[in-house]
């Protein structure tokens, strides 16, 4: 017979829910304070009653005989203080373990008070709602009376009382504008109020069930709430503040026995989570207020992170169309001192670079999500961009310190960096806030979600200066903060942890942050840009001084050296062979070294090319890991050998047609398997071949039938047909190095294009070269996708690092974003100009080598 038994929840639940799922108790007072707002409370109070609660070396009497009334046994006392006139000191030779017993004796006398003026409960919402594990009030009711989204929704967050003592005692009012107290028969009450008291160690013990476990609940009828808060031993501050705005509603939670020591230390980390618990803003609808009896006047409303001292900032919004609008702000540069030829320079005369938009102090962009992680759109079949919502993004840049070259160099203005540096020690990092509260752990100092976003791993990955000239720069995690503003009811992806500590990191929350960092790209782009210019524009004006001066320190200085050799050349009698002192042996001197630095040069140009080959050869092996991944091991032809030794014992004819049956069959294959291994491997070491590293005249023709054959067998897998009948019969005098890693990397990516491409039609790469009077010019072109839509800027592909090879899950950067910087950068080598193509389909380029590197035929 079909029986249905019902679940039975163990008492211990309550304990696994709140002590122990809450990690701290700054994260339980967090999730307290978050029902006061929930309740539409315009304040929060958290009053720590510790003044007799936290061990001190030096007690007066007073405090000394109010210890032994709390229950303090005089032994205790009397082995760790000894009596003076001036009161009670810790002795001397005082046991250690006596001071922590103390202590926990102590931290029986501290109460906790969490007090906020809201809506209050009735006791039919303490029945249904409080009382009820993992209630869907605040899910299905998310928006509060007054108009706010309410923070909470798992409906476990009170349990985070457990977490922070034994005993709870609540005393709540309702507004009864709001709310309609009744009876069990429906009938109005005539209570105020409820008084509600539960001790969490009654969930202990074994065998228990969550249904024997009762908490006590009596009405209020004859007292108000005002009179319970002047029960509570208010400080000067709070006792002032009640009197000036009078409450008749709302909720008190006195805690006792607690489980953690209420000290300075402690209180002091509670003030400064509380300072980042609300995102920064002038309008304040919900105000924090912590007091500490211990010390009455040092904590008060707790301020939120405005920051106005910055060198960047960058504010972002979302809206639901994926469109973002974005204003970059500039507060780095003293503008009033940018020389006017900074302005002059090719790049400074277009937005938002000229002189009126620095003076105007910011400017203004649009983006969409598919722009800001170009080349996803391709991937996002499942529409995780549509998943995100909107949002808001308040992003600051601060930079620590600056030499005063660098000050110099790029107009710093001047700025406190001392202050500075306190203050992003206190309020860095990039924080997110839902619905007016923070999430935590995001951007919290001392913690591994500090750099959520990984902004430190990027600037490990390209650690390059912001000014230098190939780009790449990226901002260190160190030097900046900012605000993340989401809504559960516009970002339905975004669930919280039930350990409250982070959003459950799926899929969306993936690309959410590739967004992020998107955003954050726009200002590194910019930074970097200017810092280049201002760079140059400085070389421009400065170089030639600069390097007089430090040819004259060189000279100085090996004049001084020879003239100190010719002195300890005359003490050894050898002065008579060679005078050091003359202009002649300085010259020669002088010589010598330029030698040496040439040939240093020349030995680290060629380092150079082997990287950049052995980069190309890296590329390409990444590219196509997953083909080398499905080969056998094997490199030897033995495939015909084992077939005619079968031949001997069976007949070919004798076995199926069918593949996976016929022996035969499965040797050919790995025969096929071999030849491709091996055509692979010639493949990868064919670039970085000892001939290839000399300048030699390359026969344009040979070069491009040669390099048709090596990638035949890619060709053919991935049904490429190469165009390269049009090629003049020239010859170049080259690095053929340097030619190999030009089209490898270019080849490449067509290959890499294809793959990606949904269009159905016939996969072509035709290269071809003409010769004019002046130069070589040779066109690269392919029918694929072409460049990414989302990308703004096409130029962009040549800075290193930057890539639209992404993770189809996560969003984030798989390619090594190399392969187009390596392009340009080897051409320009060789005093080539690479220009970008835009043909109707596909992709397309051009490299313009001088005429110069000709050579004739034959010779």
């Amino acid at each position: 017979m079909l029986t249905r038994i019902p679940f039975k929840v163990s008492a211990r639940t309550a304990r696994l829910i709140g002590r122990e799922n809450v990690a701290t108790a700054k994260g339980a007072i967090i999730e307290l304070v978050k029902n006061g707002y929930d309740a539409d409370s315009r304040f929060s109070i958290i009053l720590i009653d510790n003044l007799y609660g936290v061990y001190h070396n030096h007690l007066n009497v007073n405090d000394y005989n109010h210890l032994l009334k709390n229950g303090i046994t005089p032994t205790l006392l009397e082995s760790i203080y000894l009596k003076t006139e001036n009161g009670y000191y810790e002795r001397t030779d005082v046991n250690i373990e006596k001071i922590g017993i103390l202590k926990k004796e102590l931290q029986k006398n501290t109460t906790l008070y969490i007090i906020d003026a809201g809506e209050g409960m009735t006791g039919n919402i303490i029945k249904n709602c409080w009382m009820t594990i993992g209630t869907d009030n605040k899910s299905m009711n998310y928006v509060t009376h007054g108009g706010r989204v309410k923070a909470g929704a798992k409906g476990i967050g009170r349990f985070a009382l457990d977490k922070l003592g034994e005993q709870c005692e609540m005393y709540t009012f309702f507004n009864t504008e709001v709310h309609k107290d009744v009876d069990d028969d429906g009938n109005p009450s005539h209570y105020r109020g409820y008084h509600w008291v539960v001790n969490w160690n009654e969930f202990e013990g074994s065998n228990k069930t969550i249904d024997s476990i009762s908490a006590e609940l009596e009405g209020i009828s004859d007292i108000s709430f005002m009179d319970c808060l002047n029960d509570i031993p208010l400080t000067d501050n709070l006792q002032q503040l009640v009197a000036e705005q009078p409450v008749h509603h709302g909720t008190i939670l006195k805690i006792k026995k607690l489980r953690d020591i209420w000290d300075a230390d402690a209180t002091k980390r509670i003030y400064d989570d509380l300072s980042v618990l609300v995102p920064p803003t002038e309008s304040r609808e919900f105000v924090i207020n912590l007091q500490s009896l211990g010390e009455p006047s040092k904590y008060g409303e707790v301020e939120s992170s405005f920051c106005d001292d910055y060198d960047y900032k960058i504010e972002a919004h979302a809206d639901v169309n994926q469109e973002v609008s974005i204003r970059i702000y500039r507060q780095e540069y003293n503008t009033e001192a940018l020389p006017l030829s900074f302005f002059n320079r090719e790049n400074q005369k277009q937005y938002p670079y000229r002189r009126e938009d620095f003076l105007r102090g910011f400017w203004e962009t649009m983006r969409t999500f598919p722009q800001l992680i170009p080349g996803y759109r391709d991937f996002d079949t499942d529409g995780f961009l549509n998943r995100i919502g909107s949002f808001d993004f308040i992003f600051y840049y601060l930079k620590r310190s600056a030499t005063r070259n660098d000050e110099t160099r790029f107009f710093y203005r001047q700025c406190p960096y001392n202050l500075r540096k306190s203050w992003l020690d206190k309020y860095g990092g990039i924080k997110l806030f839902r619905d007016s509260f923070r999430v935590r752990p995001y951007g919290e100092k001392n913690d591994s979600a500090f750099d959520w976003l990984a902004l430190g791993m990027r600037k490990n990955n390209s650690p390059a200066g912001v000014a230098k000239k190939t780009g790449g720069y990226r901002v260190e995690a160190e030097n900046i903060a900012g605000s993340i503003l989401i809504s559960r009811v516009t970002n339905l992806d975004f669930e919280d942890k039930s350990s409250r500590e982070g959003l459950q990191e799926n899929k969306t929350f993936s690309i959410f942050q590739q967004l992020i960092i998107g955003i954050i790209k726009i200002f590194e782009d910019d930074r970097s840009l200017i810092a280049r210019e201002l760079a140059a524009d400085d070389e421009d004006r400065n170089g030639a001084t600069r390097d007089r001066e430090r040819a004259e320190e060189l000279a100085q200085k090996i004049i001084a050296q020879t003239r100190q050799s010719s002195l300890s050349d005359e003490k050894l009698g050898d002065s008579q062979f060679i005078d050091k002192s003359s202009a002649n042996y300085q010259l020669r001197l002088l010589a010598n070294i330029n030698e040496q630095k040439t040939e240093e040069i020349k030995m680290l140009r060629e380092e150079q090319r082997i990287l950049r080959a052995l980069a190309s050869s890296g590329l390409m092996l990444a590219s196509f890991a997953h083909d080398l991944s499905k080969l056998n091991d094997s490199l030897d032809y033995r495939y015909d050998k084992i077939k005619k030794l079968f031949c001997t014992k069976v007949n070919e004819e004798d076995f199926p047609e069918e593949r996976r049956k016929n022996p035969f069959l499965l040797l050919e294959q790995a025969k096929q398997n071999d030849f491709k291994m091996q055509q692979w491997l010639n493949f990868s070491t064919d670039i970085i071949k000892k001939d290839k590293r000399r300048r030699k005249a390359v026969n344009f023709i040979t070069y491009f039938e040669k390099l048709a054959e090596i990638w035949a067998g890619i060709f053919a897998d991935r049904g490429i047909r190469f165009e390269h009948s049009n090629v003049d019969n020239n010859s170049m005098r080259v690095f053929e190095i340097d030619l190999d890693s030009i089209f490898y990397n270019l080849i490449s990516n067509s290959v890499e294009a294809f793959i990606r491409s949904r269009e159905q039609r016939e996969r072509i790469v035709e290269i071809s070269l003409h010769t004019t009077e002046k130069c070589f010019i040779c066109t690269y072109k392919d029918n694929g996708p072409g460049l990414s839509a989302d990308i703004v800027d096409p130029n962009i592909i040549f800075q290193p690092l930057f890539t639209t090879k992404r993770n189809v899950s996560t969003g984030e950067e798989i390619g090594t974003g190399l392969g187009m910087w390596l392009v340009k950068l080897i051409a320009e080598d060789n005093d080539a100009r690479v220009i970008l193509l835009t043909p109707a389909i596909g992709f397309g380029l051009q490299i313009i080598f001088p005429i110069k590197y000709k050579v004739n035929n034959g010779l």
